[in-house]
């Protein structure tokens, strides 16, 4: 929250998302204009498709 106070250009949060509700929070608790992740869909640990229903299920946008 303290950066996006500070800018106001797109913020986008990255690293330490280990399960889908760590997406889900980090759109609840924070003003992010997107999240990204690499090793959990690498590792399989989390399905692009799961999360993307999980996202939009809890109201957040997601793109095709």
């Amino acid at each position: 929250r303290l950066v996006r106070d500070l800018i106001d250009i797109p913020l986008v949060a990255s690293g330490g998302a280990g399960a889908v509700e760590h997406f889900t929070d980090v759109f609840d608790h924070c003003d992010v204009s997107g999240a990204l992740a690499a090793s959990v869909f690498h590792k399989k640990i989390i399905h692009i498709p799961d999360l993307k229903r999980d996202l939009q299920t809890a109201g957040i946008e997601v793109r095709i």
